[in-house]
């Protein structure tokens, strides 16, 4: 972020506003900040309006609130922010108040305020797509959990081929989700270059794509609400533009929840498939009926206990992510929602597992495992379509009330 002397805060605001097209807002520093873990860094945010301020080009609000999830998501509309400097005591609740002669911060930001209004969005981004590949693989498990339950109730015959192999189909489809999960979590800020960058991958050697003003996409603080990038780093390039580049691996902060519980998502998802591969026709010799027991334990069924821990983990943690305090639920939040379901799915993928280790020598341990695969894919189906349905709800076009626009 990049701080600016009062004489010349005009001038930038008249260029982002004309680079961008959009209003911009005139609000202060964050009123309260919301801190659910202390090491890491604040996932909510609530501004309010700097009266101090006025221009024709600001548009004034009442208040302002930024998400973490909701800004990774893209669910709000990113607008240019006229933010006043002013500190923030210890505590990170409250800020101070102080005269009209300040510096200002010259940020791009998503953040919903009071006019904001959502609808119906069909964006073909990297949100959508995640939300829509893991719909269609929880489907594939429940699929799969039809193969294995009806027998056990005496319906159908025991089709071990059709099993294996739709858990492998789910299992890779989660692998691609959790992916592209974290893809989203580490290009947070600049989403808009998924598109550009996956027909780059897929059919061209350049994946630098040249677009218009857009957050630093190796700021780790582009999306962090308090901070973000400055309008004097983008002005420095010919024509306000810059080449950006969508990063399909790296590393984030440690320090964000959303992109540690994606990351630790994408390492259970590949632990996870292991157990799915290990688990088709003649990999391992004999099963399901009589394969070796040493062999079964370590490369089929440990990495179902394994994995399955780490999709209760990174559902925690996305939990907690919207949550104003560790311990307090928010059940207002449909990211939330989709935590806890993900957390009912993670725990019967992981009592599969763990059942699993017993279910040669006890037929009742077999039953429960078999249980725990079709329970726990329904729920992440119930989590996965809510997720869709979150991706779909978005704010307005450039953040103007519905009833603005023309």
């Amino acid at each position: 972020m990049v701080a600016h002397k009062p004489e010349g805060t005009q001038r930038h605001i008249e260029a982002i506003s004309h680079l961008t097209k959009e209003l911009s807002i005139s609000i202060r520093h964050p009123r309260k900040v919301f801190r659910p873990l202390p090491f890491f860094y604040p996932t909510r945010a609530v501004f309010v309006e700097d009266a101090s301020f006025e221009g024709e080009r600001l548009q004034r609000a009442t208040s302002a609130h930024w998400s973490s999830r909701a800004s990774r998501k893209n669910r709000y509309s990113r607008r240019p922010i006229r933010l006043t400097k002013a500190s923030i005591p210890r505590d990170g609740t409250k800020s101070g108040i102080e005269s009209p002669q300040k510096r200002l911060l010259l940020i791009e930001q998503r953040v919903r305020h009071s006019g904001s209004q959502f609808r119906v969005h069909l964006t073909w981004d990297i949100s959508f797509w995640v939300a829509v590949i893991f719909v269609l693989g929880s489907t594939v498990w429940i699929v799969n959990g039809f193969f294995l339950f009806l027998p056990l109730v005496n319906i159908g015959s025991n089709d071990f081929p059709a099993s294996a192999w739709t858990a492998f189909v789910g299992g890779t489809l989660f692998e691609v989700g959790s992916y592209l999960m974290y893809v989203e979590a580490l290009n947070a800020g600049h989403e808009e270059l998924f598109g550009p960058a996956l027909r780059g991958l897929l059919g061209h050697a350049n994946r630098t794509v040249s677009t218009d003003a857009l957050p630093d996409s190796d700021s780790a603080n582009a999306e962090k609400g308090s901070t973000g990038s400055g309008c004097g780093d983008r002005h420095g390039d010919s024509g306000g533009r810059r080449r950006l580049k969508f990063r399909w691996i790296g590393i984030g902060s440690w320090r964000e929840l959303g992109f540690l519980a994606c990351f630790i998502q994408m390492l259970a998802a590949t632990i996870f498939w292991v157990s799915t591969i290990t688990g088709l026709p003649n990999v391992i010799s004999g099963l399901p009926e009589d394969p070796p027991t040493a062999i079964t334990d370590v490369f089929y069924w440990s990495p179902q206990v394994v994995g399955g821990w780490g999709f209760i983990i990174s559902s925690v943690l996305l939990m907690i992510e919207v949550q104003r305090k560790w311990w307090l639920p928010n059940l207002r939040s449909m990211g939330w929602h989709i935590g806890l379901w993900n957390l009912v799915g993670a725990i019967g993928f992981t009592l599969c597992g763990a059942l699993g280790y017993a279910s040669l020598a006890s037929s009742g341990a077999n039953y429960e495992s078999i249980l725990a695969t079709f329970w726990g894919s329904w729920a992440f189906l119930i989590g996965s379509v809510i997720q869709l349905w979150e991706t779909l709800w978005r704010e307005t076009e450039s953040g103007v009330p519905l009833k603005q626009k023309e």
